[in-house]
């Protein structure tokens, strides 16, 4: 009897426990998605506030009269439409350039044994590491006097004047990095190909091959197909970095022109950039709220659409054949 009554108070506790600790993890889930989801909340309902109710003391969180016209005035006098579609084209070509080379460098790291393999390697993983900041005045120098990679210097022995093209304040300080396989964090993404590409089974490749596919057949018509989330993922992680980037373009290209969103929105509550003056500090702060709303809602909404794949491939890049 004291042992079914010992029984029944260690079940009891061990019921207790995990009672407990699910409702500890779900204070700690609480308080964690209000820390993240607290900025864009605020956005949010700041955006669609009338400016005359602002600062009212009677406002906690919900506004008392909601209104989208602040969505109209800033698409007008923000210029949104101008800087977002520079940025779409930054982000898609670069993207696009990004995922081909990094996807064909991880495959040719996770299953091709050469000599300086692992050197190979590790210093892509040395590019993850060092910040884009430390070659900064390299980067601007090369760009001002591109040589094509040395064929203009050499025409110069010829010419006596080296041929030379200023890629500053281009888009193409963004396209060739990502062509070459240097991009805005490209390392990480050669390695999460690597490591997908590790744990794909070698039995595929072996039977492309026996019906008769080279090398490169087998990474289009056997590997790509099967690891559609892994291309996924690194083309979301791309575009959004890409997208929320300032410090290339802050070094690069001319703020006065060919400016990314993200980038304007660090001049906007300038008016001297934006142009938008004759209005009041409440108008202009609640439009400010919108046009922040506006730089990112497309990633939103992009990783809502992507959101299962990236989540499939954070479960299987770890994944060792």
């Amino acid at each position: 009897m004291a042992h079914k009554k010992e029984m029944t108070a260690k079940k009891a506790a061990s019921v207790s426990s995990a009672v407990f600790y699910k409702i500890f993890r779900l204070f700690v889930l609480i308080g964690i998605s209000y820390v993240v989801l607290y900025p864009i909340l605020t956005m949010i309902l700041q955006s669609i506030t009338l400016p005359t109710d602002l600062f009212s003391s009677s406002r906690v969180w919900i506004p008392d009269n909601p209104t989208f016209t602040n969505f109209t005035h800033c698409l007008k006098y923000f210029k949104y439409g101008e800087h977002v579609w520079i940025t779409v084209q930054i982000a898609a070509i670069s993207t696009l350039c990004q995922v081909a080379v990094s996807s064909l460098v991880g495959y040719g790291l996770a299953r091709y044994r050469f000599k300086g393999n692992t050197l190979v390697f590790m210093m892509v993983i040395l590019t993850i590491i060092v910040p884009v900041q430390t070659a900064q005045i390299p980067m601007y120098v090369d760009y001002q006097k591109f040589d094509f990679f040395g064929i203009g210097k050499v025409i110069g022995w010829f010419t006596g004047t080296p041929l030379t093209v200023n890629l500053l304040n281009t888009k193409w300080v963004y396209y060739i990095p990502a062509m070459l396989g240097v991009g805005i964090n490209s390392g990480l993404y050669i390695f999460l190909f690597r490591q997908f590409f590790k744990g794909m089974p070698k039995d595929l490749e072996d039977a492309g091959r026996v019906d008769g596919c080279n090398a490169l057949q087998v990474y289009l018509r056997i590997m790509v197909p099967n690891t559609k989330p892994v291309f996924v993922t690194v083309a979301l992680l791309s575009a959004i970095f890409y997208w929320n980037d300032s410090v290339i373009s802050g070094m690069f290209l001319n703020i006065t022109e060919n400016m990314p969103i993200m980038l304007y929105t660090e001049f906007i509550m300038d008016p001297s950039y934006t142009g938008y003056t004759g209005v009041t500090p409440e108008q202009f702060k609640a439009e400010t709220y919108v046009a922040l709303l506006l730089a990112v809602a497309p990633l939103m909404i992009l990783y809502i659409i992507c959101q299962k794949f990236f989540t499939e491939c954070m479960d299987r890049s770890g994944i060792k054949g």
